[in-house]
Formats: C-alpha cells, structure tokens, sequence
C-alpha cells in the first residue's frame, strides 16, 4: 500500500506540473493572447475537427512529451517520480528509450484521450445549450479505473499498460 500511495501522489504532482505548464504557460499566457492574431476566433472552436485539433496540438501533446522524456533513460524521472524515488525500467531492469516511454505515456493517457474525445465530438459540449449524454467519458473514466486496480492485482505492481509494453514503475 505505501508503494501505491507513492506512486499515486507522484503522479498527481506530475499531473499538477503538467497542469501548470500547459493550462498557465501555454494555454493562458501565450495562446488567450496569440489567438485572435492568427485568426482563431471563438466560432473556430465550434467545429469538433478544430477543437480536438487545438486540444491535441497545446493540451495533450505537450503533456505527453512531459511524460516520455522525463520517464525515459535520458531523464532521471518525472519530478514526482523522484520526489518520491521512483524510476520506471524495462523488463531487463533498464531505463527505457524514448520511443518506448513514449508509447507508455499515450497508453497511460488513453484514458484522458478517450474523454476528450467524448466531450468534443460530435459537438463540444462546451457549445450545446442542452448537453447531452456521452459515453466515451464514462469509457475513459473506468479504463483509469482499471488501471488503478491492476497496480493492486499484479504481484509487481505494475498497471495493465506496464504489464502490456513490460516495464514497471519501481523504487530506486
């Protein structure tokens, strides 16, 4: 249980850094200024296409590219990681290359994905005067779900997608 715990607030400090960096630098202090000045208008947004478009390139991509270089052997670890000595190693007990990180980063955020997905399309919600009912977020919610408990269900308490690209999230 105390790995468990370690590895949960590591991740909400790398989440929280993550937040910080995309919603604080990127989104409010460089886009809410830039926008307007190359031509994205509030009705841009109204289109699902433009919205997972913007959502992809300033919000998800950025976060992912967090997490996989950081997570990858040519980092130490994200911040919460190792703040809490953690270090995520491949199956031979190495650090992992950045391709790798990679795909364990878009896996571990899928279900994020899954619910930005849900809420943009097929209009944002954001838009709809009268939102309706979407299933992709309650998909997304339960595939973090699952996650979660398979950290408890593995004997080397590791997630579904560790145990899918065999890596594992260990103290140092």
């Amino acid at each position: 249980m105390k790995y468990f715990i370690g590895r949960t607030f590591a991740y909400i400090i790398d989440c929280l850094i993550a937040f910080a960096l995309v919603m604080l630098v990127i989104q409010w202090g460089i886009l809410s200024h830039l926008r307007e000045s190359i031509g994205i208008k509030d009705a841009w947004f109204q289109s699902s296409m433009n919205m997972q478009l913007y959502v992809l390139t300033t919000i998800s991509i950025p976060v992912w590219m967090y997490f996989a270089y950081f997570d990858s052997k040519k980092s130490k670890g994200t911040f919460g990681k190792r703040l809490f000595k953690l270090k995520v190693k491949d199956n031979k007990n190495q650090k992992i290359k950045f391709g790798k990180s990679l795909l364990r980063t878009i896996l571990k955020l899928l279900p994020w994905e899954i619910a930005h997905i849900g809420v943009i399309f097929p209009t944002p919600l954001y838009y709809m005067n009268e939102p309706d009912f979407r299933i992709l977020p309650i998909v997304g919610l339960t595939l973090f779900a699952i996650y979660v408990i398979s950290i408890w269900t593995d004997s080397r308490n590791r997630t579904l997608y560790d145990r899918m690209i065999e890596t594992i999230v260990e103290k140092e």
